[in-house]
């Protein structure tokens, strides 16, 4: 996996290949392929350590603060990361991370009881989309805000996507407001 990032961010997803991630990984691609089905299962699988913290948002003990170190990292290495917000790797990211929403937001359906405008996997997708957005956003065009402040708004984001498509007040669905860093 660690070839396959290093060969993404500094080549981009479209030059990787197989036969280049085995080649400096030193495995052969029989190996590979007990791992993984294809690049696009390397690149999900690589996805799931940041699509957790993003997914984590829509729990009611989530909190801006415990965002902020990946956010940093995220903002650290920007340059590197452009590839994560291009197409097809940002489609790919966003199906990945509503994903990791999905289970725990129809949880939240079923115990609030709530109507769901959407189906939860659309309202997932949203929520990834919307959360992806932003960070984007940030990366390529407000670099020098906080990430406290950048937290705080997907935050709020993912809190009122919630609140709207399962048509429930925030207090409704067991939410907080974010604390405020000013």
């Amino acid at each position: 996996m660690k070839a396959f990032v290093q060969l993404m961010l500094s080549e981009g997803y479209e030059a990787v290949s197989v036969e280049r991630v085995c080649a400096d990984a030193d495995v052969g691609r029989s190996t590979f392929y007990l791992h993984f089905g294809g690049k696009e299962a390397i690149l999900r699988e690589s996805l799931g350590g940041p699509s957790s913290q993003l997914a984590a948002l829509i729990n009611t003990d989530a909190s801006a603060e415990a965002l902020c170190p990946l956010l940093e990292h995220f903002h650290q290495q920007r340059k590197k990361n452009w590839v994560a917000f291009t197409h097809p790797v940002r489609d790919i990211w966003a199906r990945r991370l509503a994903e990791l929403i999905e289970p725990t937001l129809t949880g939240r359906v079923r115990s609030i009881r709530a109507r769901p405008i959407l189906p939860p996997p659309i309202i997932s997708l949203q929520i990834a989309e919307t959360q992806l957005s932003l960070l984007a956003t940030w990366l390529s065009r407000h670099p020098n805000t906080a990430a406290i402040t950048i937290a705080e708004a997907m935050m709020s984001a993912t809190q009122a996507l919630m609140a709207a498509l399962l048509q429930r007040d925030q207090r409704a669905i067991g939410l907080k407001r974010p604390s405020s860093s000013n």
